[in-house]
């Protein structure tokens, strides 16, 4: 009872650090707009002008701009998708488009078909309104689907041809830029025509995690955008439906971004938020490497000075490191070493915590295992508050996710649940069928609810071999093997029902609140979106390392499973169930199901270490 009650406090103790803040929706002021577009705009830029200094200090509305999701292959692609409010892996964009823009739309087919070019173009036909482009890069954000903009010219002197612009009654302007000088006369010039501003950079400097400077003239603030849930930060295909709604337009459904609302908060923050994500991308591998030196002096020195009982610490010590590195999210580093050394200690102080606290030989393997699997779970029903800042969360520079729970954390607490649950049930002898059914229940709405985690992939996976795992723990020894086969396919079946009914019912209750309720809901293309996860899984397999590492961990489980026997054997069959389920149902494919055999793996090895009668 004293590991179900950690695990309950730790829950809680995540829960307890989500914060609220308050939401200024401000109406939009009457005048046209102009959008300046500059690209490689730095934070250390805004600063050296003084209009953008004060538009972004000041005047304006201010957040880090996700720009794409990985390299953009062609330079227009990015400027066309910021017309379209969409966006999708770079990994299954066109790597070419054809050179007129009435022809671009076909160059989006199959995963990519739910992308509409032109979109804001056509919104702002719609409503009534004129658009204008100063440049040719321009022209692909506000062109409509036809590839024409009512008022065009070619960039050549940006100050006279958007005052032209103005006064040829266009309603949205977007002019492109040479760098921070051209636009700071261009915002002056703007004004002086009565019009009001934004400054984006749909191209992120190079080096960089693909997060740029974004400000819109209006009430003071950072934006704040459903689709990262994080204020002061949105991304390229949110800056359309934004301007539409600056503008008194309402968005189109085939728009996959949102509008942006202003909430409080200071321009340095959004600049932090910018600085903090970009560690996690850029420095994410460096600490990992470092962590793998600690773990590997860990089972050396627990070798040579502890024995079996030392190198059993070592693992327990391996098995903490996801646990750590969430919790190490919860302080504001940006040190690689300081990272490094903070996600060791806590992942330590763990381990040793669950090795003199709970009785051997599974107790500790539970503790850890379970404590990992709360303390992820805690995080993804708040939202991912650390998760987001985690070195083993979602990648900033590829901006797939920035809420909720990530396919690594996802895969990560599918794993340990299983192999926790089993190491429980051997400690414990047996589980109650009610307390299984909660834990797969809970795993299931945690992982899926469009609140919460967000992860279809992981809700369906989750259900489906968590439910399995379930039905293994509840065999009886003199029971034969049809009959636990009949009831792992049984609870398998079950769980994977119960993840697809949370997956529609989130597309009735909060139609938008994530893109698979949206999905569920029918606003998004439900099949665009799965064939284009199933074409970024099946990239992940033509990776050798990552094959040669999941046969390594396979071989560790099933060496585990044989030596193992009752609900420790059930838990490690379990886990690599849920391994292969997860790599199935993933986009992330075969690194996804890498995630979710760490801790089977873990406990296999463990399993071969322990004395023959504690096995």
């Amino acid at each position: 009872m004293r590991l179900l009650y950690l695990a309950t406090l730790l829950f809680a103790a995540s829960l307890a650090a989500l914060a609220g803040a308050a939401q200024l929706r401000a109406a939009a002021p009457e005048g046209p707009l102009v959008l300046i577009l500059v690209p490689g705009l730095t934070w250390e830029e805004t600063r050296e002008t003084p209009a953008l200094d004060a538009l972004f200090a000041e005047e304006g509305a201010v957040a880090a701009l996700s720009t794409s999701q990985g390299p953009p292959p062609e330079r227009r692609l990015g400027y066309a998708l910021l017309g379209a409010g969409s966006r999708a892996d770079t990994s299954v964009l066109p790597q070419t488009l054809p050179p007129e823009r009435a022809r671009l739309q076909e160059a989006f087919r199959g995963p990519t078909g739910n992308i509409r070019v032109g979109s804001l173009g056509e919104a702002l036909e719609g409503a009534g309104l004129r658009a204008a482009a100063v440049g040719p890069l321009a022209g692909l954000v506000v062109m409509d689907a036809r590839g024409e903009v009512p008022i065009a010219s070619g960039g050549e002197e940006p100050v006279r041809e958007v005052e032209a612009a103005l006064a040829s009654g266009a309603d949205l302007v977007a002019a492109e830029v040479a760098g921070p000088e051209e636009a700071e006369t261009l915002v002056e010039a703007a004004r002086r025509a009565g019009a009001r501003v934004a400054v984006a950079s749909p191209e992120a400097p190079r080096g960089s995690s693909g997060l740029t400077p974004l400000a819109i003239e209006g009430p003071g603030g950072l934006l704040f955008s459903p689709a990262t849930r994080t204020t002061g930060l949105v991304t390229s295909a949110d800056l359309a439906p934004t301007l539409l709604d600056r503008l008194g337009v309402e968005r189109p459904l085939e728009m996959q971004g949102s509008a942006a609302t202003v909430r409080e908060g200071s321009p340095e923050r959004a600049e932090r938020l910018a600085e903090r994500l970009s560690f996690v991308d850029l420095e994410r591998s460096a600490v990992w490497s470092i962590l793998g030196v600690f773990g590997a002096l860990a089972l050396l020195v627990g070798g040579l000075l502890g024995g079996r009982r030392g190198l059993r610490f070592a693992l327990l010590f391996a098995g903490s490191l996801p646990a750590g590195a969430l919790l190490a999210a919860a302080f504001p580093l940006t040190g690689t070493v300081q990272v490094a050394a903070l996600t060791a200690g806590l992942a330590g102080a763990l381990a040793f915590g669950c090795v003199r606290l709970l009785r051997w030989p599974a107790g500790p393997l539970a503790g850890v295992c379970l404590a990992t699997a709360a303390l992820v779970a805690a995080d993804a029903a708040a939202g991912g508050a650390l998760m987001r800042f985690s070195t083993l969360g979602y990648n900033p520079a590829f901006g797939t996710r920035f809420y909720g729970i990530g396919n690594e954390y996802a895969a990560v607490l599918i794993g340990a649940l299983a192999v926790g649950l089993g190491a429980l049930a051997a400690q414990r002898r047996k589980l109650p069928v009610w307390l299984l059914a909660a834990v797969v229940g809970l795993a299931v709405v945690v992982l899926g609810a469009p609140a919460m985690g967000g992860d279809v992939g992981g809700s369906l996976a989750a259900g489906a071999g968590l439910g399995a795992t379930a039905g293994l723990l509840l065999r009886k020894a003199p029971e034969g093997a049809s009959k636990t086969l009949r009831r792992v396919v049984v609870w398998g079946f079950a769980g994977s029902v119960f993840a697809v009914a949370v997956f529609f019912f989130s597309g009735l209750i909060s139609p938008d609140a994530s893109h698979g309720a949206r999905a569920a809901s029918g606003q998004l293309d439900l099949w665009a979106i799965a064939l284009q996860k199933l074409l970024l899984s099946l990239g992940y397999l033509t990776n050798p390392l990552l094959l040669v590492l999941f046969l390594g961990g396979a071989v560790l489980v099933y060496a585990g499973w044989r030596r193992a026997r009752g609900a420790l054997a059930a838990g490690l069959l379990g886990g690599a169930l849920c391994a292969l389920v997860v790599g199935a149902l993933n986009d992330s494919g075969i690194l996804a199901a890498l995630f979710t055999l760490v801790h089977p793996a873990l406990a296999g090895a463990w399993v071969l270490l322990l004395p023959s009668e504690e096995a």
